[in-house]
């Protein structure tokens, strides 16, 4: 077991059983991950728009037929080692994410958004709509009197109205990696994941994700302070991207943008006017009640 006093620790191995054996019950406070889907995404290179050489090999997907199983052994685990009110994330596709929400259903996590994250793949279609997005599921830990669920309502903005903006339910997903960059099979672009972190975690949190990838998750929880514990089972990624967490530039949190005055004057008067709205919808409702 780790008590996680070092920045980082990564363990390539596969998470089914280093979970087990690595993490203790109720001692991380967000996951973000972006596992496997179960669609031979090992085989997929003819239909990437992409330079296959500068992919790292060795990519490791999960046999559809295991995929339940699979998605329930990890999540169980996950379950378990999230503190109470810690959140999770979890990136998937559609083809088998109803075993990803069975999964889930089958722990004691609540669900709090499924949000959608927009991403056109540029694979065009003539005989149904064409994909373009992913599901991000967000769930969580049941909370305690002392244990509540992180949610930074203003990381961004320091205006609710702003805020309103920042946090729809669909989401744009920026392209993962960057031109003439090493990257892995599947990689999420970082400034999307930097929004779920900042969200939902504070500096000095333990964020985990079991299935590391290209370490987009770990870079992203170390540059902003919080402490990260991972996984990758394929060596090949492992040994290429662990290094890149030590060359990570601590960065401090953002400040939130605040409106100029004249938008401040202006929201606050629109706001004292719905209130005052609210207000007189809800007492000539009590008046015409009839009370028994």
């Amino acid at each position: 077991m780790t008590l996680y006093n070092s920045e980082y620790e990564v363990w390539c191995e596969d998470c089914q059983e280093g979970l087990v054996n690595r993490v203790e019950d109720g001692s991380v406070d967000l996951i973000f991950t972006d596992p496997p889907y179960g669609i031979e995404g090992d085989k997929l290179d003819a239909v990437y728009h992409r330079e296959e050489s500068l992919v790292v090999e060795g990519y490791k997907e999960v046999a559809l037929e295991t995929y339940g199983d699979f998605s329930k052994k990890w999540i169980s685990e996950c379950a378990r080692t999230l503190r109470p009110g810690g959140s999770m994330y979890i990136v998937s596709g559609y083809s088998n994410l109803h075993h990803v929400l069975n999964a889930l259903h089958s722990t004691d996590l609540k669900e709090v958004n499924h949000i959608i994250a927009y991403y056109p793949f540029g694979a065009s279609t003539t005989r149904k709509w064409v994909s373009s997005h992913y599901h991000v599921l967000f769930w969580m830990k049941p909370e305690k009197k002392d244990k509540k669920r992180t949610f930074n309502n203003n990381v961004y903005y320091s205006d609710q109205t702003d805020s309103y903006r920042d946090r729809l339910s669909v989401q744009d997903m920026l392209r993962g990696g960057g031109i003439g960059k090493r990257k892995n099979k599947n990689q999420l672009n970082e400034k999307f994941i930097e929004k779920f972190i900042l969200y939902s975690s504070n500096r000095g949190d333990v964020v985990m994700d079991p299935f590391c990838g290209g370490f987009t998750t770990a870079r992203t929880a170390i540059r902003y302070g919080r402490k990260f514990i991972g996984f990758e089972l394929n060596e090949h990624a492992y040994k290429e991207f662990l290094p890149t967490l030590d060359k990570v530039k601590l960065e401090g949190d953002p400040d939130p943008i605040k409106p100029d005055a004249d938008q401040i004057i202006i929201r606050e008067k629109n706001r004292a006017g719905w209130a005052a709205k609210r207000k007189e919808r809800k007492e000539k409702k009590i008046g015409n009640t009839i009370i028994p």
